[in-house]
């Protein structure tokens, strides 16, 4: 992966990406809600998670 392929993405592939993450997503939320824990903490836990999934992925940027 180049450069050019990090910093540029279809925005159609991102809406499309978007749209099928969506419903899961807000499905996965709300099952952490039932058992207790509230917005706040899932949004820490999954922020965590996804950094650490993508920092292996070589060539893309970090936000430090």
């Amino acid at each position: 992966m180049n450069l050019e392929d990090v910093l540029c993405v279809s925005v159609d592939r991102v809406a499309d990406c978007r749209n099928e993450l969506d419903a899961e997503f807000i499905e996965l939320i709300e099952r952490f809600e039932r058992s207790g824990y509230v917005r706040k903490e899932v949004l820490v836990a999954l922020s965590e998670v996804i950094a650490e999934e993508f920092s292996s992925l070589p060539g893309l940027p970090r936000v430090h």
